[in-house]
């Protein structure tokens, strides 16, 4: 019986504990100020590698090309080149790659355009996305909004955690129900 509630604890154990999941994030950093037409602007695309080592690595992005002309990419201080792979209708691949492999967090290229833009108005102009997956995915480039309600209960996460803690707690109990009838 002792082997079975161990393992139900371990079991337990591994559901509880959340996992760690590292991945690369990028972000996309807008240039401030007023944007006049004619102008070359400058994005500026920062990556965090998040304690993984990169000998190389892509990110994808769009740009409205009723608005922008692309123009140029030059690496940033992660990795030591970069270049870039023009898809057409406003899509680029952009590649950085290194002899050393970098970890950490940093500035992966700058990315310039001219303004060509006919008119004042404010819209989005560029957003990052992951060259491996059909669609892309802009990537906020400010903090997520602020809930307006907090959740209900009933909410279908909290009633499954409370379902796994009485679970727990049952367990536990009967277990200690049949070693106090043994001795």
């Amino acid at each position: 019986m002792k082997k079975i509630l161990i393992t139900i604890f371990l079991i337990l154990g591994v559901l509880l504990v959340p996992n760690s999941v590292l991945a690369t994030t990028f972000d996309l950093i807008a240039p401030s100020g007023e944007l006049i037409r004619g102008q070359n602007i400058k994005f500026t695309i920062n990556i965090d590698t998040e304690g993984k080592s990169l000998s190389s690595t892509s990110i994808g992005m769009t740009y409205e090309t009723q608005y922008l002309e692309y123009v140029s990419t030059t690496p940033g201080n992660t990795f030591t080149t970069v270049s870039v792979d023009v898809q057409g209708s406003g899509k680029l691949i952009i590649s950085g790659s290194s002899t050393t492999p970098y970890s950490g967090s940093g500035t992966y290229a700058y990315v310039t355009y001219k303004l060509i833009a006919t008119g004042p108005g404010a819209t989005q102009l560029c957003a990052l996305f992951n060259p491996s997956s059909p669609t892309p995915t802009p990537v906020l480039t400010s903090p997520p909004p602020v809930p307006t309600s907090l959740p209900k209960s009933g909410d279908s996460k909290s009633v499954s955690q409370g379902i796994v803690l009485a679970t727990f707690f049952l367990i536990t109990a009967a277990g200690g129900f049949f070693v106090l009838k043994k001795t």
